[in-house]
């Protein structure tokens, strides 16, 4: 497994994470015996990242990975979140200082872990500017100074307004899903050169634009228009009718590039973990690439709202 510096953080971490939605039954029902094994399986690949959160699951997913890292907490780097509980736009954001302390208490318990190496605020986004600036990250301040955590940053959707939290806060790393992948590559437009430039981890995530970069489809929650979908199943079919799974062409492009520390593969089963690690080595084919990107050019860093931002 390849590793690489966490920005300043001094943490060396595998290039390769596992992003553990699918721990959570977000990507459809998973057996608890698959789930444990699966991030055995992980470890014994050279996996140290695991990306978790309360919201995945509802708990389900930081519950799992606590069982699974019983004996095995100091193999690995354990990431995880704060201020989202669920999908409601209402009820299921808080991220004022109480929250975030209480959040992060609550996870420790659910991990079985006495810290946290690295703690991150959940899809900014969809919390008022001034809570978050004001409230959450003074409370990851104080977190890291009681030493329940190791490491702070803040993850979104919008890359945007994630570049403009990031540089108003002293963070040591960010998140960034489905904008560093076939379909879309906004990552590199402003967030990517404002991490670097401060020295900030950078981890991306949903190398397959949660799962519309699937051979399968995306699920029925997946916010992309219509048109984003209908593109990409194009994309997805052509690369069927090559041989080829239009997935691992996806991971092959997010890890044959160099720019971010980590990138996070949700992986549902043993056997798709063992696949993509394999893909860590290949580049991808550049005339299949071309044409899939051509296809997709129509909807070339096309996203969807998401939050208030």
């Amino acid at each position: 497994m390849k590793m690489s510096a966490l920005g300043k953080t001094g943490l060396q971490v595998s290039k390769i994470g596992f992003g553990c939605a699918p721990l959570g039954n977000e990507y459809g029902e998973l057996d608890q015996a698959e789930a444990l094994h699966a991030v055995h399986a992980a470890i014994d690949h050279g996996i140290n990242f695991f990306d978790t959160s309360p919201y995945y699951g509802r708990t389900l997913s930081e519950t799992r990975l606590g069982e699974a890292l019983k004996g095995k907490r100091d193999q690995v780097v354990v990431a995880t979140k704060g201020g989202r509980f669920s999908a409601e736009l209402e009820s299921g954001f808080d991220f004022s200082y109480n929250s975030i302390i209480s959040m992060c208490e609550a996870s420790l318990k659910r991990l079985q872990t006495d810290v946290i190496d690295v703690y991150q605020l959940h899809d900014i986004e969809f919390g008022k500017k001034e809570i978050v600036l004001n409230e959450a990250i003074p409370a990851l301040y104080d977190l890291k100074k009681a030493g329940k955590v190791r490491f702070i940053g803040a993850t979104g959707f919008p890359v945007d307004y994630l570049h403009e939290v990031i540089t108003q806060a002293d963070l040591d790393l960010t998140l960034s899903y489905c904008h560093f992948n076939l379909q879309n590559q906004a990552l590199h437009r402003k967030l990517l050169p404002a991490a670097r430039e401060r020295n900030m981890g950078i981890i991306n995530a949903s190398v397959t634009g949660m799962g519309l970069l699937t051979p399968q489809g995306p699920q029925p929650w997946h916010p992309a228009s219509d048109n984003i979908k209908s593109v990409c199943k194009r994309a997805a079919d052509y690369c069927t009718e090559q041989g080829v799974s239009i997935a691992q062409l996806a991971i092959q492009f997010a890890l044959h590039r160099d720019d971010c520390d980590v990138t996070l593969l949700g992986t549902r089963t043993t056997a798709e973990l063992e696949s993509s690690v394999g893909l860590i080595d290949q580049s991808p084919d550049p005339d299949l690439l071309e044409q899939v990107l051509k296809i997709l050019e129509p909807v070339a860093n096309l996203t969807w709202p998401s939050g208030y931002h």
